[in-house]
């Protein structure tokens, strides 16, 4: 099967990436800004804000290895700012790159494919850990969460959404760890999501059965994984 990673060129992206490979999957995954020469798995300079970019990806990958069976969406950015400081400029391209880019990677997919699978990426931001520096990231992943149930409405392909709390990524890791810390014990979470935690719940989502437009909480809960369906 064939697996297209949006936005994959991140660490997060490329351990996923791996991971699905390492399971027998052929995959492919798509970079803006910074390629990644991963063994063994394509990688296609895309910007999901253009929606050229994104259809001549998607056609390129199908016409190439015949198929597009699953195609995971990751791309993302953040701009977080305190509410009266966020400037419109900087509003208008999280919801750009998250929330517009993302439909039209469900879009341009849906509009070719009958019988695959998407999984959206979206946040626990988007549900209830949200601050009030993060209103245009919390509103971008909000977005995605409705439009994926909406979207399983109007199509035979399998349509999917995760919402993870903190990962143990590089992002996480460079911030400020005062604040991190202080944004975990304020959301109740004791320790990061591990990458390997992240990989396995995709992979399970992947090879289950569950009803197209279901949300798949991703968190930490007694210092245990915690996946709940919502």
């Amino acid at each position: 099967m064939n697996v297209l990673i949006i936005g994959g060129s991140s660490d997060i992206g490329v351990s996923i990436a791996n991971y699905l490979k390492d399971n027998g999957y052929n995959v492919i995954i798509t970079y803006n800004n910074h390629k990644c020469d991963l063994s063994g798995i394509e990688s296609i300079k895309c910007d999901i804000t253009k929606e050229e970019d994104i259809a001549n990806t998607l056609e390129y990958v199908k016409n190439k290895y015949k198929s597009i069976d699953i195609l995971i969406n990751l791309a993302a950015i953040s701009r977080d700012n305190d509410i009266i400081d966020i400037t419109k400029k900087d509003f208008l391209e999280v919801l750009e790159v998250n929330l517009v880019g993302t439909f039209l990677c469900n879009q341009l997919y849906i509009k070719n494919n009958n019988h695959g699978m998407i999984i959206n990426m979206s946040s626990t931001d988007g549900i209830d850990t949200y601050s009030k520096y993060s209103l245009n990231y919390s509103t971008s992943k909000s977005g995605i969460i409705t439009m994926t149930k909406v979207l399983s409405l109007s199509t035979e392909n399998k349509l999917y959404c995760i919402c993870p709390n903190w990962i143990d990524s590089d992002s996480t890791n460079d911030m400020d760890q005062e604040y991190l810390n202080n944004e975990l014990k304020r959301i109740k979470q004791s320790r990061l999501i591990t990458k390997e935690e992240l990989n396995k719940s995709i992979y399970k989502i992947i090879t289950s059965n569950e009803k197209s437009g279901t949300i798949f909480r991703i968190d930490i809960k007694d210092d245990k994984l915690w996946i709940e369906k919502i």
